[in-house]
Formats: structure tokens, sequence, C-alpha cells
């Protein structure tokens, strides 16, 4: 095999995907700048700015904006994927990728915020309700993160994981009340062999241990004790 066909087999597929013109990288730069970060929605661009930015489709900045958060430069990959929603490219799959960076960066606020612009209009998008659940129980929200959780429950109550970890959170708000034990035992239910299933058993034969209290201990009898001599 050439070298040229070896160094071509291992290309990694982000390097083997479509890549945007060399114009793009010269464009780009000050389209950036002017957003400026995250949450600028409105940009004051020069005619001839504008102009160039025409060229620039909203493929490419998603593109651009994935290469970066896989090198780990997570404040361009904000930058380029919020850009490229701007610029209309599919809302769903900038969305994933943006609050998988704002989390990746521990910037969670603005996670939430990515994430309850596109819940406003898609209410029912309940793997992305369950990352926000997520995030509010990283920051310590563990009120907001039950509501969001619960509300997942309630739509989808045959979606295993949100029953497993809606049941964790009642057990670490110290205010369970057996709700826990209602939703670990509809977690079995649903995927008796998941990734939980042995926590969740044991957790459940712990509860069941500590609902039947102190018990009694049993009565020995000795055949000696009581007994009278005879006369």
């Amino acid at each position: 095999m050439s070298n040229g066909s070896t160094r071509s087999s291992e290309r990694s597929p982000l390097a083997q995907a479509r890549r945007p013109s060399k114009a793009l990288w010269l464009v780009l730069p000050p389209y950036l700048a002017m957003i400026g970060g995250c949450h600028h929605a409105t940009l004051h661009q020069g005619s001839e700015l504008q102009a160039e930015l025409t060229t620039v489709t909203s493929e490419d900045l998603f593109f651009v904006g994935v290469a970066h958060a896989r090198s780990g430069d997570l404040l361009r990959a904000e930058q380029y994927l919020t850009a490229a929603r701007e610029r209309g490219y599919d809302e769903a799959s900038a969305i994933y990728w943006l609050v998988r960076v704002c989390v990746a960066a521990s910037r969670y606020h603005s996670a939430l915020r990515h994430a309850a612009q596109y819940l406003r209009d898609h209410p029912a998008h309940w793997p992305l309700r369950l990352v926000v659940a997520s995030i509010y129980e990283a920051l310590g929200d563990l009120t907001r993160a039950e509501l969001e959780l619960e509300q997942v429950v309630r739509a989808a109550p045959e979606s295993p994981l949100p029953h497993y970890r809606l049941a964790m959170l009642y057990r670490r708000s110290g205010n369970d009340g057996g709700q826990s034990k209602a939703q670990l035992e509809e977690y079995l239910k649903l995927m008796p062999r998941g990734p939980h299933a042995a926590e969740a058993r044991s957790i459940l034969s712990e509860v069941s241990e500590a609902g039947m209290g102190p018990q009694p201990m049993p009565y020995t009898f000795d055949a000696g004790q009581g007994v009278q001599d005879g006369p």
C-alpha cells in the first residue's frame, strides 16, 4: 500500500469530512469578533463584511464550531455554533452541541440559556430536559432539578432513566417520604437488567429492612426453667 493511501486511511472522521473553503477562515474572525459572546443576538455589520458573509453557509459555521469543540477550544466552538444557529442551521443539532460545549466548559448558566430557548418552542424534547435537570443538580438547585424530572416522568413514563434519577434526587434532598421507593420500583419494572438495577435493588432492600423496624428477639424455651423439684 502506498504512503498516500496509508495516510488517507489513518485520517480521523473529522479530517475526512468536507472542509469549508479557504475564504471562510478569512471572513469568520471579524464576524465572530462582532458577535463578541454567546448571547449577543444583534450584529452591527458593515456593508462590505455583510456581502462577504453571504458566501459563508450555516453548514460551514457549524462544521468549524464542531471542529473547535473536538479540539478543546470551547469558547470559539460556542461562538461558531451560535452563529450557525443564527444563520439557520438545524436548531436541534446546534443546541445539542451548544449545551454540550457549555457543560464541558463548566458554563452551566450559558448551557441553561441555550436549552431554555429551544425548550420554549419544543417543550416535549425530553432528552434535553433531562440534561437540564442534571445541570440544575450540578448547580445545587435540587428543587428545580426535581421539577424538571417530575415533568419528564409524567410525560414520558416509559423512559426508565428519569425514574432512577428522580429517585436519587428524592433521596438526596432528605425529604423522601417514600417517593424514591416508587420511582426505583418503576425503574426496575421498565429495565430489570439496566445499568442501575443492582443499585436500585440494594436501596429497595435497605428501605424494606428499615421499614420493618426493630424485631423482638425470638423466644427460646429452656426445659430447665420453672421445673420444681418433686416432693
